[in-house]
């Protein structure tokens, strides 16, 4: 048969707070304080159903500083991505394109989101590959002549 340890009658108050008194020491919430305590930033005590904070640590408590460089990652550079140059040969101007082809605009949208024009965004704009609308343009045009 095991016996359960005795706990003291009374908690040291020198040593030990409740989370409200830690907050209102703190100047913050009662939940930051429960977050601390759940990231393990907090030593707790519980006496008689409720949980306590150390009030030395309470007191003494300095917040991480945020970021990736005092977090033991270092950006090294940052890469950014090539521009790409738009020549106009070889890319046309998505409006542009449904008046040289006399389709709808949103015929040749509905091309790039199938995947049979490739498109390439510059400056904001949606630019499609001359080549490939010509290439759809041959076979509608040789699939009409069949018929």
């Amino acid at each position: 048969m095991t016996t359960e340890p005795e706990q003291p009658e009374t908690l040291n108050a020198d040593k030990w707070m409740s989370k409200g008194d830690a907050a209102r020491a703190r100047g913050v919430s009662r939940q930051a304080i429960w977050e601390l305590v759940n990231r393990g930033r907090l030593t707790t005590y519980r006496f008689k159903g409720r949980v306590y904070v150390s009030r030395a640590e309470v007191l003494g408590f300095a917040p991480r500083p945020r970021g990736l460089k005092e977090s033991g990652y270092v950006r090294v550079k940052t890469v950014r991505p090539k521009e790409k140059k738009l020549d106009p040969a070889k890319w046309i101007y998505i409006v542009e394109a449904a008046r040289e082809t006399g389709l709808p605009r949103l015929a040749i949208v509905d091309l790039v989101r199938r995947g049979r024009v490739r498109k390439i965004v510059s400056a904001g704009k949606t630019f499609v590959a001359r080549a490939g609308l010509e290439e759809f343009m041959r076979r509608k045009s040789a699939l009409t002549k069949k018929k």
